[in-house]
Parts: structure tokens; sequence; C-alpha cells
């Protein structure tokens, strides 16, 4: 009895602590992302240019098996750790810097709660309104391809 009393803690204990390692990944993903919406969109049009040619060059040296950004989720993803690279700051308060993420194309999904999280704690802190689409493509591009096929 004290043993399977054992097993089952062991596996309690298991389940919480990677329960608590992914939920600090999608945190780390979402601020990530919301933060570099936030910071790019109050950027200049030509260090935006060079934000976006910085995350092409590293999705496509990356070995990811990827090379575009189909929703906003994988774009900022990749445009903090851009902006990372290229000493660019988040200009969201007390937040100045960004988290380092393995793949932002696996790190957190549009539409996942976390990314509501940390929006709405924005908002609340700091009236910093910030959108993220849980689109998992660009609507645009989805109407501009039927309209192609017309």
């Amino acid at each position: 009895m004290e043993i399977a009393l054992y097993i089952i803690a062991t596996v309690v204990a298991l389940v919480v602590a990677i329960k608590l390692v992914n939920m600090r990944r999608r945190h780390r993903a979402a601020s990530n992302l919301v933060f570099a919406k936030y910071t790019f969109n109050k950027l200049n049009i030509a260090q935006q240019n060079r934000i976006h040619d910085k995350a092409v060059e590293m999705v496509l040296t990356s070995g990811v098996n990827m090379d575009g950004f189909a929703n906003e989720v994988e774009r900022f993803g990749w445009y903090a750790l851009a902006m990372d690279e290229l000493g660019i700051h988040s200009l969201v308060p007390d937040n100045p810097c960004w988290y380092k993420i393995k793949n932002p194309y696996r790190a957190i999904l549009p539409g996942d709660s976390m990314i509501y999280n940390v929006t709405g704690a924005l908002q609340q802190q700091y009236n910093i309104d910030v959108k993220i689409s849980a689109e998992k493509g660009y609507p645009d591009k989805k109407k501009s391809g039927k309209k192609r096929g017309k």
C-alpha cells in the first residue's frame, strides 16, 4: 500500500512539474509576441523593415522546416527574437528584455489563453491595448487566394 501511495505521489508531482514548465514556456512565448507587436508598431518603417529582414534571415538559418509567417503568433514570435538580436529593447514599461525561445513556430498556438492573460495584464497595468489574432493564417491571404481563383 505504501509503495502504491509513493508511486501515485510521484506521478502527481511529475504531472504538476510538467504543467508548470509548460505554463512558464507558454508565458514566455506569449510575452515575447505581445511585447513584440507593441514595440514593432511603435517603430518607424525603416526599423520595422530591418526587423522583418532579420527575422526572415533567422528563420532561414534556424534549421526549422518553415519559411514564412502564417499568422501573428509566428510573425511576432520571430520578430521578438530578431529585435533581441538587433539590440532593440521591448518598449513595454518594466519589461525591456526578450525571452530566449528556441522555435517560435511551436512555442505557443494562436488563440492560447496565455496570450489573453498577457494582453489583459498589459491593459490593466499600463493601459496598453494589444490584440493578437487567433487566426491560424492571415485572413487577407485567404481572401486574396479565393479572388485569384475566380
